[in-house]
């Protein structure tokens, strides 16, 4: 995983490699700096050498010249008249002069050698001819030493060249490295707070999505600093409002549906009080008038007799339908009890056949007479049941299949520490990307006004609330169903 850098650290670092790279920029401007000193130093010697060469060159040119005018007085050439006495103190000065010459240029020892052979003879024994090879040795070594004067300047004038080209590289350098340094920092610059503006605006974008309901996909998240922390907490809180907006839904239906059936069963209450004196009377007079006409064997009398059992079988089908509607509707306890679940299937299934939806439907009960109680909030799975009956039956509006028998089956059985309650029609059926999305909340394929979405996301809530769960198998064209596992030992009570 990437290692997190907050923005302040981020900062930092930005700060410390722009430092490193001026220093590295400063080091190497500074080692360019150290070769051009060396440079001038260097060329410095050259010039102290070159000075001491001319000024050599210029003794011997000076003391060649004495040196042949008195050659030429001594040949009988006109010329000034030099004593060998100021001869001799010329040659002491060039003699000096080549000591110095000497510890610059050893290379010239065998001619200063010779010269001072020369001199020396000449000193020792004043001669023609020792003069000669003063002049003889004094023009081989001027001619050595103007060669070397020439290589001293042609080396001192590449030398400034070589200066010249090091302190223009120094200053490109330095130019370049800093545009190069400026444009670098600048594009940093930009791409960071470019890069820092588009998820501020995505985390402003989304922050107003999701108050509005956004429930797509979270914010992709690449940052390791404050931004991506920021971000992260905005996926979390929808992932959170979401939640809470889908509990609040839950809560509100399940209110919904109490004040619904509180009301059915307050006008049912209502209805059977009123319905019951004037049934109980109606039953009382049939019992009388099918008592009193058992015995009679007169045609009249069989045909009253069989009306009046006929009233009386009809007339307690109404009591049942009202003490069945009463019942049901009866506000129960939202705690956890003991259920005969086959009980409160039949008495669901018997109250919603009167539904207009159900009256083509046929009802197949497959109950298992061994089934145990279960422990469950009885309005719970009364609603769960209800909701599942009423998916089967809308299964059967969309279905294409005219010809076709509609049947819903109702089945219970122990599997396991479970007891299972299936609804199974032969409708529609689903297609898979609806099945993978049955149980989102607000997700139909209803029409706008015949459903809101919510059924199968409620029954998933409820029965996942109780410690079990729901399942959804179904087959495109051939039906769809439904099997709710209810645990057998209740969730409460596993905690206790």
């Amino acid at each position: 995983m990437v290692p997190s850098l907050t923005l302040r650290a981020k900062g930092i670092l930005a700060i410390l490699i722009l430092i490193g790279y001026l220093a590295l920029i400063a080091g190497y401007l500074a080692n360019k700096r150290n070769g051009l000193v060396a440079i001038v130093q260097e060329m410095e010697g050259k010039q102290s050498t070159l000075e001491l060469v001319e000024r050599s060159v210029n003794l011997l040119a000076h003391s060649l010249v004495e040196v042949q005018t008195v050659l030429n007085e001594q040949a009988g050439v006109e010329a000034h008249a030099i004593s060998v006495d100021d001869q001799d103190l010329h040659l002491e000065a060039l003699n000096l002069e080549m000591e110095r010459v000497l510890t610059t240029f050893p290379a010239v020892s065998e001619h200063v050698v010779r010269f001072r052979l020369a001199a020396g003879a000449l000193k020792a024994m004043p001669s023609v001819v020792h003069l000669s090879q003063v002049r003889d040795s004094e023009q081989v070594l001027l001619l050595t030493l103007q060669d070397a004067l020439r290589t001293l300047q042609r080396q001192g004038a590449e030398l400034s060249q070589e200066y010249h080209r090091t302190q223009q590289f120094i200053s490109g350098f330095a130019v370049a490295a800093n545009v190069v340094g400026a444009v670098a920092s600048v594009a940093v610059i930009l791409v960071f707070f470019t890069r820092l503006a588009r998820d501020i605006n995505r985390l402003r974008d989304r922050a107003s999505a999701i108050v509005k309901g956004y429930d797509g996909e979270p914010l992709r998240n690449d940052r390791r600093d404050e931004v991506g922390g920021l971000i992260d907490d905005v996926n979390r809180m929808q992932v959170d409002l979401r939640r809470l907006e889908k509990q609040h839904h839950f809560t509100l239906q399940q209110r919904f549906y109490q004040e619904k059936m509180a009301a059915v069963g307050s006008l049912a209450s209502a209805i059977a009080h009123e319905v019951s004196n004037p049934m109980a009377a109606i039953a009382g007079v049939t019992q009388f008038i099918a008592d009193e006409s058992a015995d009679d064997d007169r045609p009249q009398g069989r045909q009253i007799n069989g009306y009046a059992r006929e009233i009386l079988v009809q007339t307690e089908r109404i009591m049942q339908i009202m003490r069945q509607m009463t019942t049901l509707a009866t506000r129960r306890s939202l705690e956890p009890e003991l259920l005969d679940l086959n009980e409160l299937v039949r008495s669901t299934c018997g109250f919603i056949r009167y539904d207009k939806r159900f009256r083509a439907i046929d009802f197949e009960e497959a109950l298992d007479p061994n089934l145990p109680a279960v422990t469950a909030v009885s309005d719970h799975i009364t609603q769960i049941l209800m909701n599942l009956l009423i998916n089967a039956a809308d299964a059967f509006d969309r279905s294409t299949d005219d010809a076709r028998r509609c049947t819903i089956r109702i089945a219970t059985r122990v599997q396991a520490d479970e007891v299972l309650l299936s609804i199974a029609d032969n409708g529609c059926g689903m297609t898979p990307e609806v099945l993978s999305r049955a149980f989102d909340e607000s997700f139909t394929t209803k029409p706008a006004r015949e459903g809101r979405g919510i059924g199968l996301f409620v029954c998933k809530s409820l029965i996942e609330e109780a410690g079990g769960r729901i399942e959804l198998a179904s087959v495109p064209g051939e039906g769809s169903t439904a099997t709710v596992h209810i645990p057998l030992r209740a969730l409460d009570d596993s905690r206790s």
